[in-house]
């Protein structure tokens, strides 16, 4: 599922490059494009950053080729495809993300679900074709989504759906993967500053070239896109945001957004509109999971969850603009409407 563009408060203020990066020989680079299904941004401080940059994209462009469902060949909708057939082989980037969101389907007993394909697929929110389903065609679709009919093979990377007509979807995590493997190159490339942003996903490498911490904008969930209620500053995090403000489509009165109940199969009514993961002992990934899973979950059982996570905090903003955060974000986060948004609950 796509999350939400957080935004980045990278200061472009006249001199920010100024003589640190000179006296190491740094320069940067900066490019914006569109891939998985989200706006990419990436900037890297390096001798350089080009290079760095152009090869970034095709790590990822790699990753989508793989793991997309709107291309056609890629393992995913093979896997798809020989649903209650056989197995399929896969490459290793594909079979750690369909581990890792079968690890956190049975950690959070079903919240997430990578066999949700079907229900995306009938919903078809954030497409021409979004619907609202009959309750009989969503009670058809959830028999279809159960992660326990899921089967890997550690050691020959296979995946085998075993029920005809059942989907894996990777959109809630694929995105936090390409993150890990573009920092984990930055990093065997030297480069000690640097940001990727995919959609709601952000992971912050090092400090910025002054040594000042990053600062990640967390959205307004109930303004348009660039008001930001709160900033994040961190130093080699991952900052992930779900929320039901970035796909959706109004019927009646009623919003109706991506982040569907693998339970319900309907889009998720818990109090919640923006759970945001902050962790720098957990993988992108693992967070781009998470931010799903505590959506999903509601506020008290995911700031359970969470709480069990060494390393990981979490704020989650509900309907009646109440901001719950764990206590170990207290001071990493600044909210600055305070006006609108009210902490009241440190957990």
């Amino acid at each position: 599922m796509r999350k939400y563009i957080l935004v980045i408060m990278i200061m472009t203020m006249v001199g920010f490059i100024g003589c640190t990066e000179r006296e190491q020989g740094m320069k940067s680079s900066l490019k914006t494009d569109y891939m998985m299904g989200t706006i990419v941004k990436m900037k890297v401080y390096a001798s350089q950053p080009e290079k760095i940059i152009k090869k970034s994209f095709k790590i990822m462009d790699n990753l989508e080729q793989k793991m997309s469902l709107n291309i056609k060949g890629s393992e995913v909708k093979e896997i798809n495809k020989l649903a209650g057939q056989k197995a399929v082989k896969i490459s290793d980037a594909t079979y750690q993300v369909i581990k890792k969101g079968l690890e956190y389907a049975k950690l959070s007993q079903g919240a997430f679900d990578p066999t949700i394909g079907p229900l995306v697929e009938l919903w078809g929110i954030g497409t021409k074709e979004a619907q609202i389903p009959t309750q009989k065609e969503i009670a058809n679709k959830l028999k279809l989504v159960d992660y326990s009919k899921l089967k890997l093979v550690p050691q020959k990377k296979k995946v085998l759906l075993t029920k005809d007509n059942m989907k894996l979807n990777l959109g809630a995590n694929a995105k936090g993967y390409a993150a890990d493997k573009v920092v984990q190159f930055w990093k065997a490339k030297g480069v000690k500053s640097g940001f990727i942003s995919l959609g709601g996903n952000v992971s912050v490498l090092g400090t910025k070239p002054d040594g000042s911490l990053w600062k990640v904008g967390i959205q307004d969930p109930k303004e348009p896109r660039g008001n930001v209620m709160a900033i994040v500053e961190v130093k080699g995090k991952t900052v992930v945001t779900s929320g039901n403000y970035e796909r959706y489509f109004m019927k009646d009165g009623v919003r109706y957004h991506h982040i569907l109940n693998p339970k319900t199969g309907r889009p998720t009514r818990k109090r919640i509109i923006s759970a945001t993961i902050v962790t720098d002992n957990l993988s992108s990934l693992d967070a781009d999971t998470l931010s799903t899973t505590v959506y999903v979950l509601g506020v008290k059982k995911g700031l359970e969850l969470i709480n069990k996570l060494p390393g990981v905090g979490a704020l989650v903003i509900t309907r009646n603009n109440k901001v719950y955060m764990t206590a170990n974000l207290k001071d990493e986060v600044k909210i600055i409407k305070k006006d609108k948004y009210k902490v009241v609950k440190n957990n």
